[in-house]
């Protein structure tokens, strides 16, 4: 099997192209190699100059879809808060309009509770109506008696009494 030499059959290491027997000339090969290779090193090539703008313009789209993105999610994030704020706003109306209910549902049962006290007073008063009533009329009627008897005492005493009729009856004297 044969082996890769740079060096031509029959020639040394030393003796070959690479390493030039004349002194400059092998500095200016050397020099020119490693030129060479540095500018193949540092040039881009023209396949790698095409991805950079594709990914910067791909970036540039995400950038956008990312401002997009957040953009509407703040503006969703505000409609939230507002939806919030107006589901608390009617929650608190609510609570106080049961509070409200609550406090007029226990004024009505105050209310009720009074208005069967002040029936039942309005009855006691009517039957004590009516016994003074009664009581009235049990008087007028004992005062008009008394007063009556009185009339007829007083009367019978200032009247002279009646002449007595006389065992005769009256007609002049027999004998």
């Amino acid at each position: 099997m044969r082996s890769f030499s740079p060096a031509p059959p029959g020639r040394s290491l030393t003796e070959s192209l690479l390493f030039c027997n004349v002194r400059g000339m092998r500095y200016l090969f050397i020099a020119t190699v490693v030129a060479w290779w540095g500018v193949g090193c540092a040039t881009v090539p023209p396949a790698a100059t095409s991805p950079v703008p594709a990914q910067v313009q791909e970036a540039e789209a995400w950038r956008r879809q990312y401002e997009e993105e957040r953009a509407r999610s703040e503006a969703l994030a505000q409609r939230l808060a507002a939806t919030e704020a107006a589901m608390e706003a009617l929650r608190l109306e609510r609570a106080e309009a049961e509070q409200g209910r609550q406090v007029l549902s226990e004024e009505l049962v105050r209310l009720e509770v009074e208005r069967h006290a002040l029936e039942e007073h309005n009855a006691q008063l009517q039957v004590r109506q009516r016994e003074l009533a009664q009581m009235h009329e049990q008087m007028a009627d004992v005062w008009f008696e008394s007063a009556l008897s009185r009339a007829r005492r007083h009367s019978a005493s200032q009247e002279p009494p009646p002449p007595a009729p006389g065992p005769g009856g009256g007609q002049g004297a027999s004998p």
